[in-house]
């Protein structure tokens, strides 16, 4: 049951708080006798200070109670229920919700006792909010202004799209609920936007403390409870003009023919299609606009619902690129099969394998799987870099993936006429690990990851006493790390690994269970 209290600062229900009030819905009181009580502060996180006006819900197993805290911070609850207590607490201006991690998020209540007072304490946001403004001091209505975090991304730092938003009439904007971190802020505006000068001419990108493109990514620290300034100054920038030939269209097939940034990440101004120009019948193009940088050219048309795409690499300076030449092709069908060896000689019914091949560039591809899932075709693969993404239910792991004979388990593979066919195989003789983190000689919570060669890793969270099991494993040499904070583990970066990382070697046999003991380390965060 959920019921909700007056302000601890006094016992009228004023008019501001009367609307949510109204809304509550209020339940009879458990006729079990609430001989229970609770007392407590909120505070900010970062300076110590009385958080007044916060909502505390404390929560029993049949019972939510919500109270809001004094000019001091100070709240309390009576009658509550003896037992399991947990809280929760919201703010206007603080993260939502999450709790600082020195924070208790339960307690446990004796019968006749009000136990000792709880401190909450609430992260303050981070805020970003500034202008864009063209090269004569007039706002950019409409310009993209985008937010990057500094994130590890399949084991390798990078950025990621955080936020994104559009400029005000007078070429504002502002991000809200932030978290500490490292972030990227960018602002661009394209052709066509709402600002006059952007009709007629482009704007430049800026990215705001370095280039979008930069390795490794420059960032700007945001500590929590930062509220900072962030302006753009957007000038013109010289664009020029693609032009080519696209060959392979039948008929009167038209289509287009786009420019797709290959340097900048998701969410930066000239990410995704930059800009696009039409086929004509006689298979000439021309791109007009195209800003400086790296691209990838993209020709498609559509015949008798089939694609027909052709795609180039490009790189695109100060002066106009001629003589683009680009032929579209039809897909091709990628063939393959899946084997199970199993060491028991148990029958696998119709397994839900998940298969298919990725592209960074292309995409994954479309798997159509026969009655039995032992076989499948990927229609309609266009011809380009791939990697195999497979995975099985236990106890089935992948032993191997050949294509042509050619090991790809890992590996980038070339799609192309004449590739051969996907074999696969699966066995259900997996290892065991298990083992133990600790920290200063005493058992501990910590990530646990496996990892073999330049294969994804396996992750598993050991429990407050340290211990951790993972199965399923595929018989083999690894390396086994325990980690205080896994998003921080730049797994795929060699160099990081060498730097912070101190692994145990363990070998896992077919069918058997290996023991280790780990200590727990700290993920530097940059």
């Amino acid at each position: 049951m959920r019921r909700q209290s007056a302000p601890l600062t006094g016992t009228r229900v004023t008019a501001r708080l009367l609307p949510l009030l109204v809304c509550s819905v209020i339940f009879a009181q458990s006729p079990n006798t609430k001989t229970c009580a609770i007392t407590g502060s909120v505070v900010n996180s970062v300076n110590g200070g009385a958080v007044e006006r916060a909502w505390v819900s404390v929560s029993t197993a049949d019972d939510t109670v919500t109270v809001e805290t004094d000019s001091a911070g100070r709240w309390s609850v009576a009658h509550l229920a003896c037992g399991h207590v947990s809280f929760s607490v919201n703010r206007v201006g603080y993260l939502k919700n999450p709790l600082a991690s020195a924070t208790p998020v339960s307690v446990t209540l004796l019968d006749g006792t009000s136990g000792d007072p709880v401190k909450l304490e609430l992260v303050p946001q981070a805020v970003l909010a500034g202008k864009a403004l063209d090269d004569q001091g007039d706002p950019v209505q409409g310009a993209l202004i985008s937010l990057m975090s500094s994130r590890v991304l399949n084991g390798v730092r990078s950025l990621a799209a955080s936020m994104s938003t559009n400029s005000n009439d007078l070429g504002e904007y502002r991000f809200a609920g932030l978290s500490a971190g490292k972030y990227l802020i960018c602002a661009t505006a394209n052709l066509g936007g709402f600002n006059t000068a952007s009709i007629v001419r482009q704007l430049s990108e800026r990215c705001y403390p370095g280039p979008a493109d930069s390795h490794p990514p420059i960032t700007m620290d945001v500590a929590a409870g930062y509220d900072g300034r962030v302006d753009f100054t957007l000038v013109p920038l010289s664009t020029v003009q693609v032009r080519g030939m696209v060959s392979g269209l039948p008929g009167d097939v038209n289509g287009t023919v786009s420019l797709v940034s290959r340097s900048l990440p998701s969410m930066s101004g000239r990410m995704g299609t930059v800009v696009s120009g039409a086929i004509r019948k006689d298979g000439s193009f021309t791109v007009k606009n195209v800003p400086p940088g790296e691209y990838t050219v993209t020709a498609t048309s559509l015949q008798m619902n089939k694609r027909l795409i052709a795609r180039a690499p490009l790189d695109v300076g100060s002066n106009d690129v001629d003589g683009i030449q680009l032929h579209v092709e039809t897909g091709i069908t990628v063939a393959g099969t899946v084997k199970i060896i199993s060491s028991t000689g148990k029958s696998y019914v119709r397994p839900q394998f998940n298969t298919m091949l990725q592209s960074t560039e292309i995409g994954g591809t479309q798997v159509v799987w026969d009655e039995s899932r032992t076989s499948f075709t990927m229609p309609d693969t266009m011809p380009g870099t791939y990697r195999l993404q497979f995975s099985a239910p236990a106890p089935l792991y992948l032993k191997s993936a050949t294509m042509g004979g050619r090991d790809i388990v890992g590996a980038d593979v070339t799609i192309g006429p004449g590739a051969g066919n996907i074999e696969i195989v699966v066995g259900d003789d997996g290892g065991v690990l298990e083992g133990d983190a600790s920290a200063d000689d005493a058992p501990v919570a910590a990530w646990v990851l496996l990892q073999r060669d330049n294969e994804s890793p396996r992750n598993a969270r050991s429990d407050a006493n340290g211990h951790f099991r993972i199965d399923t494993i595929p018989p083999g040499d690894y390396k086994v790390y325990a980690w205080d904070n896994s998003q921080n583990v730049e797994y795929g970066n060699a160099d990081w690994m060498r730097r912070n990382a101190h692994a145990v070697a363990v070998t896992i046999r077919a069918g058997q269970t290996e023991q280790v003991k780990l200590v727990r380390q700290v993920a530097p965060s940059e």
